[in-house]
């Protein structure tokens, strides 16, 4: 039986005496920042303060993992130290990870509304009215959106059109460009990425009354030669959405690891959601305006997977049209190295489909 005798360690030992030394630090810390940090950040920093303290200069965490039958033998006992610390560790990652999620949604959330104001303030929105609108994300993309720009129709399947380019935070004159080219331009202070830009297109063009929302590549790999095939069932009624893909069309070769990616995926995305897909990974499409408000889009780099998903779950009228996937006119993809871009690829689908 413990006595109150043997709480306490018969002697200081060197371990023990950094244990103290690292957890009045901490301590210390928190007090002199509490102004600057989060009142649960200072909670949680005296917390680990605390339990440090307790377990650098008492025999209480020997008992406790006694308790758990982690004896001293055989070096269980720091085993047991150890899961017990994996475990909080996994606790306060959760909690960063959640509270990374609330900063990014926050931002994204700004970035929308600032963009809104300025848009509206300009008067842009009557430009958009009842209108087919072609919406093109861009960054960095200062040698490629002229060129594409004026390929652009000015009508589709005669009705007249108008172009928004969203510029994500270039820094090489994309926005410049494009308003050269007569288009009109929203912008991100910072770079958020290609489903961060779409979505802040969305909701200017929605809001301000267009018909259609066409959405095209900054860097010339999409054909607006083909816009009326993705446009026209859309205005006919057919469907709400109507997809571009390079597998029912034609496409130049790609890296042989992207290729069977698209095959995988498309398989995944097929499974999952039984309806066929031929390409999952097109952002090359048109759909009605008043649609989108009901899709949930929160991806900010791997978006194309993500609207085609969130379509089909929501039941939303949507066919694929076969269309015309080229070589960027120049420069370098953005688009992240092949192990990274399947990664992310798949984490979209899967967030996508179990929310």
């Amino acid at each position: 039986m413990t006595t109150p005798a043997d709480i306490l360690p018969p002697e200081l030992t060197a371990i023990r005496a950094a244990g103290l030394a690292i957890a009045i630090a901490i301590a210390a810390f928190a007090i002199w920042r509490r102004r600057e940090l989060r009142n649960a950040d200072v909670l949680i920093l005296l917390l680990v303060a605390f339990g440090l303290a307790i377990v650098a200069a008492t025999e209480i965490p020997d008992e406790l993992l006694e308790a758990f039958s982690f004896e001293r033998e055989n070096g269980t006992r720091i085993v047991g130290v150890a899961i017990f610390a994996i475990l909080i560790l996994f606790l306060l990652t959760l909690r960063a990870l959640a509270q990374s999620s609330r900063v990014s949604q926050q931002l994204g959330g700004a970035l929308e509304g600032l963009a809104w104001e300025e848009f509206r303030a300009a008067g842009h929105p009557e430009r958009f009215r009842d209108r087919i609108a072609i919406l093109i994300p861009a960054y960095n993309e200062a040698d490629n959106v002229g060129s594409v720009l004026e390929r652009l129709p000015g009508e589709v399947c005669g009705a007249p059109t108008a172009v928004l380019v969203v510029d994500d935070g270039s820094r090489d004159g994309t926005g410049e460009a494009a308003r050269a080219h007569g288009a009109i331009v929203a912008r991100h202070a910072v770079n958020r990425g290609g489903g961060a830009a779409l979505r802040t297109g969305y909701r200017l063009l929605s809001e301000s009354g267009a018909r259609i929302v066409v959405t095209i590549d900054a860097d010339g790999q999409h054909l607006p030669e083909e816009m009326p095939r993705l446009v026209q069932p859309v205005l006919d009624g057919e469907v709400a959405v109507s997809h571009g893909s390079r597998v029912l069309g034609e496409a130049e070769r790609n890296h042989p690891a992207r290729e069977a990616g698209i095959v995988f995926f498309n398989r995944v995305v097929s499974l999952i959601t039984r309806t066929h897909v031929t390409d999952c990974s097109n952002g090359y499409r048109a759909v009605r305006a008043d649609v989108l408000p009901t899709l949930a889009l929160r991806q900010e780099q791997f978006h194309t997977s993500e609207f085609l998903i969130e379509a089909i779950k929501r039941g939303i009228p949507a066919k694929e049209v076969p269309v015309t996937v080229v070589g960027r006119i120049s420069g370098h993809s953005k688009k992240p190295a092949v192990v990274r871009y399947g990664m992310g690829f798949a984490n979209a689908i899967v967030r996508t489909w179990l929310r």
